[in-house]
């Protein structure tokens, strides 16, 4: 039988327990390879710490077989192992490894003490001396492809010399991110949505800004470095505090509009997501029928059955769920009989070529008869010309906003523009 497999508890250990056995050949290398088993903490905390570790337990007996001679398994921490190969002829064994690891292991049943989970892993490898000189340098190599990999939703990827640099980037842009929110760097703008039924200012999407000293750094660089980080949650919680408090001092002067936040996946996956809201609407003395939060279609699919009920708890309390982005991601007629969602966002992608693309039509003039038989209300993003705006009047599109009806603007520059909009509104509409 196979000994039993090493634990290693820190770095510091991991490096004195496979530094020994890196000898330098430039004809071979050593692989070392890490795999990240997924969601056993989550496993100890509703079930148990004994169930956690029986799984991890049939989890190693499962990777036993593609232990050889000259191979060594360490456990490192709770839910992570470093396999390292020696002296392989090829690098190719390496990414070969590493695929037939995830194909075999990845969404494998097993089972724990009579609980029985769907394992899902991630997996990176590095080369010695390709990539690395020293154990310590071997590991950090693995750890930034296994950070990379989880990033960007892959089971498994070969380290490369890009990585670290792209990682010290958005590691430089986390950094500064939370130093601007504690600064009060971050603004929100507002950009308008208008009732095409009759014209009214219905609302606005609060949408975060970056400005530095040289400038603003746009929301598609550090939105999404947020989002694979916990930065993502305190930039919601700054964004639903900051709006909020907003929406509170428009209504006291009679200017009491719908406000619409993005809500990111991850914060949604919190076991806490429903307790913040309705906390922060609370505190700030605003009712659930004045907030819309929007969320991908994406993001819903994460933890689908978790996220149903938090959201439709937040619906039955009155808040407005909106699908952001409809039609570019899991798109489905089953989305209008069980989604607990009052509205539909259609992607700007379908509005921006409304005139022009018989097909973008059809789609949207499709969603808006789906959406008004299920009861829910439509927005259009990306309005950018007065004929796509009459054409999604026409369409039974209730809701629109974009360039063509004002761009995302300063609090200041809003007020100035929602003055004079609702002024020359009311001048139309007596006449």
């Amino acid at each position: 039988a196979l000994p039993a497999i090493e634990t290693v508890y820190d770095r510091f250990e991991l490096v004195k327990r496979i530094e020994p056995l890196l000898v330098y050949d430039d004809t071979k290398n050593s692989a070392l390879i890490m795999i990240n088993v997924h969601h056993t903490r989550q496993i100890s905390a509703h079930h148990g710490f004994d169930v956690a570790e029986e799984i991890l337990n049939v989890f190693v007996e499962e990777l036993r077989p593609f232990i050889k001679t000259n191979c060594l398994l360490v456990r490192c921490g709770n839910h992570e192992f470093a396999l390292l190969l020696q002296k392989i002829q090829n690098p190719g064994h390496c990414q070969l490894a590493l695929s037939r690891i995830e194909r075999t292991l990845n969404n494998k049943s097993l089972s724990g003490k009579g609980y029985t989970t769907k394992t899902r892993i991630t997996t990176s490898g590095a080369l010695y001396p390709t990539h690395a000189l020293t154990a310590d340098q071997l590991i950090q190599c693995a750890e930034v492809a296994i950070y990379q990999a989880e990033n960007s939703g892959q089971p498994h990827l070969m380290y490369s010399a890009k990585m670290s640099s792209r990682i010290e980037q958005q590691l430089k842009i986390e950094s500064d991110l939370d130093i601007a929110i504690d600064q009060q760097e971050l603004e929100l703008w507002y950009q308008p949505k208008l009732d095409l039924r009759t014209n009214a200012l219905y609302g606005v999407e609060a949408l975060s800004r970056w400005r530095t000293p040289n400038g603003f750094i746009a929301p598609d660089i550090f939105i999404p470095i947020a989002e694979q980080s916990v930065m993502i949650k305190t930039l919601t919680h700054w964004t639903l505090n900051t709006s909020l408090s907003i929406q509170q001092e428009w209504a006291k002067v009679g200017l009491p509009l719908n406000m619409a936040i993005n809500i990111s996946g991850k914060v949604v996956d919190d076991d806490e997501f429903v307790e913040v809201i309705e906390h922060t609407c609370g505190v700030w003395g605003v009712k659930p029928k004045y907030v819309t939060l929007e969320i991908t279609e994406t993001a819903l699919m994460q933890s689908f059955e978790s996220n149903l009920q938090k959201l439709s708890e937040l619906r039955s309390l009155g808040f407005t769920i909106s699908i952001d982005d409809f039609g570019t991601g899991y798109s489905s007629l089953e989305y209008f009989k069980t989604l607990p969602v009052n509205e539909i966002k259609i992607d700007k992608s379908f509005v921006m070529n409304l005139m022009s693309d018989d097909d973008d039509r059809k789609m949207v003039s499709m969603i808006a008869g789906l959406s008004r038989a299920f009861g829910l209300k439509i927005v259009a993003e990306g309005v950018e010309d007065e004929g796509a705006l009459e054409m999604l009047r026409s369409l039974g599109v209730h809701r629109a906003q974009g360039y063509h009806i004002a761009k995302p603007m300063p609090e200041d520059e809003f007020l100035t523009w929602a003055e004079f909009y609702l002024t020359n509104l009311e001048l139309n509409n007596s006449v």
